[in-house]
């Protein structure tokens, strides 16, 4: 009982720092929807800081603590939620998980660096923070013990956790459910574009989140440090695991839950480590616990309700700059740079170099493995250098345990990557985005800690395998310069199979499922098949890669190549392209290469550095590099095809003579900068629209548009468009389906911006107003309902009436919502949840609104009752634009009418004024607008 006893307290303490860390995870996670992977090294960056403040600076422990979480942990959490989360709040899975991955290794390596530059350059007294076995804590230096009777011991510093611990969750849950601003941080999460129409500050309330976020993983990293008596980023991301663990048995949104599950895994792993007699015989089983709890948890809880591929449907290949050359021109650049490097190794490179240059073209080899997975496939695999490892150490124990022939070792090896790779998988035949990724990654640490740490696999003593350099024929690959030609070739022929991978049936297949599973499934293609294939055939490449490596190496040992390592790998290839295969060997070559130049420096005669010994300067360059270039899949080789493309359409834009305004001139560039792109996916240039004079505005206008144009990309769907809202008055908007009116109605609520044109409310110019700042004046009642289906249908009212009584107005008013307060609101029937939509708006009227199809699947009996409360809202002097296919309805109550057909206004005016036979040949697409592009 004593030994149960001091097991549970020392895992419960472990799994108290499980349980905050697991807390802010959640927290994040849940009020921004991003996941991030650097929070185990921002907790680990803070413990870093508050050690060398009380440890080299002897500062007192409550001015450390306070410099640390109290300053340090908010500028940081402001400076990643301004440069970093903020512009990844609609980015796709992938995106997210990769710019997360590049801070969990810039942040440490920056912090890091700084120390070293700080005893190096600035002569600073201070530990260089290597090796901390015994880092401080927030509580007394040493602890103070104490002891209840013979059983039950513990010091100040697991105090200090626990209550900590406790805190943390109580307050975070208390703050998501009860206060205001953890109201706007769930809306945000369920729908963003709603929460800011409804006037919620994204800004703001997502950088209020990581604020909060970091400053509570600065709790953890400085209160947890003396228990795992580790101060490593290692130490942290294997914590940061466990955390995620634990916030996956909370299924990613309930805090408490998150909190309990990291107790609980703290007690698992204590008491495995002292009863399991099973664990005691494989070598980091013990370790390995969180591991192998964060894989269970993610089969039975992690399975994605979304698309389960690693990107969204958007995730479209960006514009091919480059279309209109021809192949040859295409293949030059690359063909020359081919041939500099090729004559270079063969006849200028000395022994450095050319080392440099062998290692970058095996490495290459291993970077494609990230093209054909997560380039071609958009799965974002975290184990590709556990593949690495483990054709390595096969390879070496077939040439060094069974003296096999090298090419059989090789053989093998690849084999047995091409095993774990299907093995890894079985997961992604039901999970998809962050929870596949989480489960490559703890497939991967699981392979480190316990499948490679068998001596039978690791070598005698753990000191790995020898691996010899073969003779192919008369070539010996022991000579530098045919090893590197051998490569070089190797390279060639797996770049070609890739390309020729990706225009094939099997190609288009992969880019199908990652694309929609469901939607390519109906074409007869089978998810199963392609995400195997996928997985077999990147790891397969990854092994050979691995076994060129330690071939170059010439060594291989359990250690070698970690999976922490690979996540620098991915941030490398994230920085060059992940898509491209050119990018991969660019990415090889460059990253070796770079890593030369900064340890040795360079020497011109204009110009001379001596390098830097720092092995913190490449991980900071490199994670920044690629939390930079996450958004664009293709990284800097389309960024600089990118820029070339626009100074050559400036270029050829003031040469060109001006010509007459075609009838339907193309849309001016979108917000987003991309530049127009024709139906075979070529950048064309853009052709401005000419200057329309203003209009005469009506005197009693609320609401005015004056030559609005819109555009999704290179479609336009709005042209042109001039209205008058009058004040006090129901405007109906009709129009057949896809004539545009959804699109106005974001154009008009700021969710869309226009490309052309003005929006006036009240006399004032509201056309680049943020969405937030409209939602005072107006309120859009949006076509799939106006409410948020993950929350209450209570918290729905809250985020427009908080005041408890007028709530109590919008339930006498809607007796059936009174009665259903507590649910979900996406449990609510469509007539409900029209209800809930038009409550708050009922109790407090807007001076406008704007309601988006409000009939749109509605019961006749429910229509009626919807424009009863239209009617109703007109006569209290609220202005109402109503946009409707369904016209018959809105026209029965509508002051004003206009017709939209194929986003263009073909006519407005009085109710009484329109023609039904108009209205009809709109509907049947007999009117006589002009042509115009179908809107998308």
């Amino acid at each position: 009982m004593t030994k149960f006893i001091s097991l549970l307290v020392s895992g419960i303490v472990s799994g108290a720092i499980y349980s905050m860390l697991a807390a802010g995870l959640t927290l994040t996670n849940t009020t921004t929807g991003i996941f991030n992977f650097g929070y185990g090294a921002v907790a680990f960056t803070c413990a870093f800081v508050y050690f060398e403040l009380q440890n080299g600076l002897g500062w007192p422990n409550v001015w450390a603590g306070i410099v640390v979480i109290l300053v340090l942990a908010p500028l940081l959490g402001l400076a990643l939620d301004r440069f970093v989360f903020r512009r990844l709040s609609r980015a796709s899975d992938a995106s997210k998980i990769m710019a997360t991955v590049g801070v969990l290794i810039a942040v440490p390596a920056l912090a890091e660096f700084i120390v070293a530059l700080l005893i190096g350059v600035g002569h600073f007294n201070i530990p260089n923070g290597s090796l901390v076995s015994l880092a401080p804590g927030l509580g007394p230096e040493p602890p103070v013990q104490w002891h209840i009777g013979s059983t039950f011991n513990f010091n100040s510093d697991q105090l200090i956790v626990a209550i900590v611990a406790l805190l943390m969750a109580v307050g975070l849950w208390w703050l998501l459910k009860h206060t205001s601003i953890g109201l706007k941080m769930r809306a945000l999460v369920d729908r963003p574009d709603l929460a800011t129409a409804r006037g919620v500050d994204r800004g703001r309330t997502s950088g209020f989140a990581w604020v909060l976020g970091t400053t509570l993983a600065g709790l953890a990293g400085v209160a947890g440090a003396p228990i795992f008596n580790s101060l490593t980023t290692s130490t942290y991301l294997f914590v940061l695991l466990a955390a995620a663990a634990a916030a996956v048995l909370g299924g990613f949104r309930s805090v408490p839950l998150a909190a309990l599950g990291g107790l609980v895994i703290g007690a698992v792993q204590s008491l495995v480590a002292g009863y399991a007699n099973f664990a005691q015989s494989i070598p980091g089983f013990s370790d390995a616990v969180p591991f192998v709890l964060l894989f269970v948890g993610l089969a039975f809880w992690g399975r994605e309700r979304g698309r389960r591929t690693g990107q969204v449907a958007e995730d479209v290949p960006p514009p091919d700059y480059l279309a209109l050359r021809p192949p040859w021109r295409r293949a030059a650049p690359w063909v020359f740079w081919f041939v500099v490097i090729f004559v270079y190794i063969l006849f200028g490179a000395d022994a450095y170099w050319l080392g440099l240059a062998t290692t970058g073209l095996a490495l290459s080899v291993v970077f494609l493995s990230f093209t054909i997975v997560t380039g071609t496939g958009g799965i974002v695999s975290l184990a590709q250098a556990a593949f690495v490892t483990g054709a390595g150490l096969m390879a070496g124990v077939l040439i060094g345990q069974y003296h096999a022939p090298y090419f059989l070792g090789l053989l093998g090896g690849v084999a047995f990557a091409v095993l774990l790779g299907v093995v890894v998988a079985f997961p992604a035949l039901r999970l998809g985005g962050l929870s596949l990724a989480l489960a490559t990654l703890a497939m991967g640490l699981i392979a480190d800690n316990v499948l490679y740490q068998w001596s039978w696999l690791a070598g005698p003593l753990q000191q790995g395998w020898a691996i010899p350099q073969p003779s192919i024929g008369p070539f010996h690959l022991s000579d530098d310069k045919t090893m590197a030609v051998v490569l070089a070739i190797i390279v060639i022929v797996v770049t070609l199979l890739i390309r020729n991978l990706q225009g094939s049936a099997s190609g288009r297949m992969m880019s199908a499922v990652r694309t929609s599973e469901s939607a390519a499934s109906t074409s007869g293609i089978s998810g199963f098949a392609v995400k195997i294939t996928l997985f077999a055939v990147s790891a397969g490449l990854a092994g050979l890669g691995g076994v060129l490596l330690v071939t170059v190496d010439q060594h291989v040992t359990n250690s070698t190549y970690t999976t922490i390592t690979g996540l620098t790998w991915l941030a490398v290839v994230v920085l060059w392209g992940i898509r491209r295969p050119s990018a991969a060997i660019a990415a090889g070559m460059g990253s070796t290469l770079f890593d030369g130049v900064l340890s040795s420096g360079f020497h011109f005669s204009f110009i001379s550095w001596s390098g830097t010994s720092s092995v913190w300067l490449p991980q900071v360059l490199f994670g920044l590099g690629a939390v930079t270039m996450a958004q664009n899949p293709d990284g800097i080789l389309a960024l600089t095809e990118e820029q070339s493309f626009r100074r050559k359409q400036k270029k050829q834009a003031k040469l060109a003579l001006p010509t007459s305004a075609p009838p339907l001139p193309r849309a001016p560039l979108p917000a987003d900068g991309v530049p127009a792109v024709a139906g075979n996916g070529t950048a064309q240039p853009v052709v401005a629209r000419p200057a329309r004079p203003a209009r005469p505005r009506a005197a009693d206008a609320a609401l005015s548009l004056d030559s609005i144009c819109a555009a999704y990309g290179e479609t336009q769907v709005l042209f042109d468009l001039d209205l008058d809202v009058r004040r006090g008055k129901l405007t109906a908007l009709v129009g057949a389906n896809g004539a545009g009116k959804s699109t106005l109605c974001k154009v008009l609520a700021g969710l869309m911006e226009p490309t052309a044109g003005t929006i006036t409310l009240e006399g004032n110019d509201i056309t680049k107003m943020p969405v937030h700042r409209r939602a005072k004046s107006m309120l859009l009642a949006p076509e799939s309902r106006g409410i948020f289906p993950g929350l209450s249908v209570e918290d729905n009212l809250m985020m427009l009436l908080p005041s408890a009584d007028e709530r109590d107005q919008a339930y006498a008013r809607f007796p059936v919502l009174g009665s259903r307060r507590s649910i979900p609101a996406g449990n609510l029937s469509g007539g409900e949840q029209q209800m809930l939509t038009m409550a708050p708006v009922m109790v407090k009227p807007p001076a406008l609104l704007i309601a988006d199809e409000p009939t749109l699947g509605l019961a006749p009996l429910i229509v009626e009752q919807i424009m009863g409360v239209f009617a109703e809202l007109r006569d209290q002097g609220v202005t109402l634009l109503v946009v409707e296919e369904r016209a018959k309805a809105v026209l029965d109550i509508a002051d004003d009418v206009a017709l939209l057909e194929l986003g263009r206004l073909v006519w407005d005016g009085p109710r009484q004024d329109l023609d039904p036979a108009h209205l009809t040949a709109i509907y049947l697409g007999q009117s006589t607008v002009e042509e115009a592009p179908t809107p998308a």
